[in-house]
């Protein structure tokens, strides 16, 4: 039964089975894949590169400690707690000092989040480094007595910086033991970091709309958070501080008004402090979402290319097909004046071109034989007037340009003295071999022309081994080239085109560049649908070279930064090619 549908039922079904349908079923299915794939590969992404954070600040914390650790050994240091007072004026210790400030400069200039350093021997005599500060810092000294020389890190506190400005800081108060008797404190050290300076060195640039990432104290009190203001306190979110308290699951998943939030907790070593990253899932799925319908407009455009392909391909080849039919018909009844519009040189065309030669030539067989005498003779006549001898066409330009030069027209005359020399080329006796300096003269000529056409849009240079000038080539090899790069390499081209010819002599052989600026290869083949003319022009320069010298010449597609390099590889043959055009017949 489906066989004998017309032709236009049976592109309908096949164009909703075989591209509707599975269009569809595909979209559906990817759609739904890549809502569950995408959600969840960008909670882990965000996730990820809010624990990146959790790892800056680690490596802080081990560098602080580390810092404070290298004081125990390093004899600066232990020259400055252990002084007596009586040896505070001595060159020895002036020395130590000396040293002690020189390295703790350079720690505060290498970094910046380290706001100041306090050293206390048991004498009672201070060091200090960095900001002035102030602030109550008494129970801190005593937590770090009761640790008996492990790392004490405090909680975020408020100082008073020269006296006047409050800034919060974290601080690493540690009891500095002798290196001979480990269990005897020699002094105390305290390092302080300024707490909005350390967040942005530890934030690292990863946070954005979809998560954020603080850090607070085991009793729920933040110690970092983007937001200075909350530096200190108690975390608002009662939820996250009974988390945080009480809770030892790892994740926690709060709601409100607006979103959901995933939140992640990871203790930091050697510290009260707990890390946390959390992530908004709204704005993740909002993203997602953006994604999607992106995706859906997607899979509704191709859709409409489909249909748009759909009713181009009936209007170009079902309906033209339908109406061959119909006029088949119509001849099959005895209409002779039954004739199929041509629109285009497809195959369609062709079939329907045969068709009207088959009517043509049946009428031919039916009208009496004066009728197809007289058709004979006009067509005749008209091919006889439509031949226009190129001879008479090159003299009739040398009058134009004769004529332009008295008239002071030099510009004109210019141009069309070039336009008759490519004519002249063009002629060339009907020979097909020229000397590459000739054929350089006539890429010239054209480019000269195709310049003056284009103005500043086109710019050339031409270099060429004066040792191969001599030599013979088949003529016009160059000029589909240059062709090609002018309608399509710089077609729409944002800036000056630019072609460079060099011809040269490698290893016996002839090599020939033309190299453009242009769009390049792949947006040339992209351009073919609008005029494959320069593609005819290189696939016709192909087969000649090919009849012209064999295996031997090459025309290659070389790697271009910008634009299009192609190379011509001529044989040199070690016979003078001039004798070649005793032989040859022209075109």
């Amino acid at each position: 039964m489906i066989q004998n549908w017309g032709l236009k039922n049976k592109f309908v079904i096949v164009f909703l089975l075989l591209i509707t349908l599975p269009t569809v079923i595909i979209g559906c299915i990817i759609y739904y894949q890549t809502t569950t794939v995408f959600k969840q590969q960008a909670e882990k992404n965000a996730v990820g590169k809010l624990e990146k954070n959790e790892d800056n600040l680690t490596s802080i914390i081990r560098g602080i400690e580390n810092m404070s650790s290298y004081m125990i050994y390093e004899k600066n240091f232990r020259t400055f707690f252990t002084a007596p007072e009586e040896d505070l004026n001595q060159p020895a210790y002036k020395e130590a000092v000396a040293g002690i400030n020189g390295y703790f400069t350079f720690q505060l200039m290498s970094h910046s989040y380290i706001d100041s350093i306090s050293l206390v021997a048991n004498d009672g005599h201070v060091l200090e480094i960095g900001s002035s500060i102030i602030g109550n810092e008494v129970r801190l000294n005593q937590e770090s007595r009761n640790l008996e020389g492990a790392p004490f890190w405090s909680n975020t506190y408020q100082v008073m910086e020269n006296g006047s400005a409050k800034k919060n800081v974290v601080s690493l108060t540690r009891v500095i033991n002798d290196f001979n008797h480990i269990n005897t404190p020699i002094g105390m050290v305290r390092i302080r970091l300024d707490e909005s300076k350390l967040y942005k060195t530890i934030e690292n640039n990863t946070i954005d709309q979809t998560g954020d990432y603080f850090v607070l104290n085991k009793k729920g009190e933040v110690v970092l958070h983007q937001d200075p203001s909350l530096a200190g306190k108690t975390f608002p979110d009662k939820n996250v501080t009974h988390w945080i308290v009480n809770s030892k699951n790892s994740t926690l998943k709060i709601n409100d008004e607006q979103s959901d939030y995933l939140l992640v907790k990871k203790a930091i070593a050697g510290t009260d402090w707990v890390s946390i990253a959390m992530v908004n899932e709204g704005e993740v799925v909002k993203s997602l979402y953006n994604v999607r319908g992106l995706f859906v407009f997607m899979i509704l455009l191709l859709l409409a290319f489909g249909a748009l392909a759909f009713v181009g391909f009936y209007q170009s080849f079902i309906k033209r097909i339908v109406e061959l039919t119909k006029q088949t018909k119509q001849l099959g009844k005895g209409d002779f004046s039954a004739k199929v519009r041509i629109s285009s040189q497809d195959e369609i065309g062709k079939l329907g071109l045969r068709f009207n030669q088959m009517v043509t030539t049946i009428q031919k067989y039916i009208n009496r034989e004066y009728k197809l005498k007289i058709k004979q003779r006009e067509s005749e006549l008209k091919a006889l007037q439509s031949q226009i001898d190129p001879h008479f066409l090159y003299n009739t330009l040398d009058m134009i340009r004769w004529t332009a030069r008295l008239e002071k027209a030099m510009e004109t005359g210019q141009l069309i003295e070039r336009l008759s020399k490519i004519f002249r080329m063009n002629l060339n006796m009907g020979k097909m071999w020229v000397k590459v300096e000739e054929e350089i003269h006539y890429i010239q000529n054209y480019l000269e022309l195709q310049k003056n056409r284009m103005g500043n849009r086109l710019n050339y240079s031409i270099f060429y081994d004066d040792q191969i000038k001599d030599i013979y080539i088949i003529k016009q090899i160059l000029q589909p080239l240059v062709e090609n790069s002018i309608l399509h390499g710089f077609k729409n081209l944002p800036r000056q085109g630019v072609i460079q010819i060099r011809c040269y002599n490698v290893d016996e052989e002839i090599w020939m560049d033309v190299i453009d600026n242009g769009w390049g290869f792949k947006k040339e083949k992209q351009a073919e649908d609008d005029d494959r003319k320069g593609g005819y022009a290189i696939f016709n320069l192909i087969d000649r070279l090919e009849l012209a010298f064999g295996e031997e010449a090459k025309l290659e597609l070389l790697d271009s930064e910008m634009g299009t390099w192609i190379r011509l590889k001529l044989p040199i043959s070690k016979k003078d090619n001039s004798s070649l055009l005793s032989n040859e017949t022209g075109e």
